[in-house]
């Protein structure tokens, strides 16, 4: 026997999924959805805004210059998971050529290659564990930046094949690091110019 809550669910003709994307769209802070929980997003402090800010704009800056089919979007993109159920949001994120989305909406992208955080004091433990392990879910993705906002340091992780990802990790402003998914290198100093540590 079916559930009143499913009945009404279905009488709605709208998912769970479309309930949170309405509300977040109205909303001044951020939300992530966890297979119909919501949790509000800690607001970002001014050097991870700028860090991540510089991130991208330093991959976008050298995927032009190299001409590489790929597109650069910052921490306002959504990525869904779809064996979890899961919308998240990145400090910025790197699709190959086209970008595929969830039920053809334009702000929750479903095929990304390189995802990009910023740790935060308050997120750094949920980011290096729970959200890789999230992120792993997705088909298409294939490597994951930490940067610290506290001294110049960069680590990347990239699937080498399934289940066996190489970890590189470089420190300092002269220091450089490559992104193998995307074949491309930028220097700390790009990412970290005007940072106050």
């Amino acid at each position: 026997m079916e559930s009143i809550s499913r009945i009404k669910k279905r009488a709605s003709g709208i998912s769970d999924i479309e309930k949170y994307l309405i509300k977040e769209s109205k909303s001044e802070v951020k939300h992530e959805y966890y297979n119909g929980k919501i949790r509000k997003i800690p607001e970002s402090s001014y050097n991870h805004n700028l860090i991540a800010l510089q991130f991208s704009s330093a991959i976008l800056v050298e995927v032009e210059k190299q001409q590489k089919p790929y597109q650069v979007l910052n921490s306002d993109q959504k990525i869904y998971i779809p064996r979890l159920n899961y919308i998240l949001y990145p400090d910025a994120v790197v699709v190959y050529q086209k970008p595929e989305f969830w039920n053809g909406r334009k702000d929750v992208l479903s095929n990304p290659i390189l995802i990009v955080e910023v740790l935060s004091p308050s997120t750094e433990k949920y980011d290096r564990n729970d959200k890789f392990m999230c992120y792993k879910n997705i088909p298409s993705f294939k490597e994951y930046v930490l940067v610290r906002q506290d001294i110049p340091e960069v680590m990347s992780m990239w699937q080498m094949e399934p289940k066996l990802w190489k970890e590189t990790m470089v420190e300092g402003m002269e220091a450089r690091i490559h992104f193998a998914s995307i074949g491309i290198e930028i220097s700390l100093e790009k990412i970290y110019r005007n940072v106050e540590f």
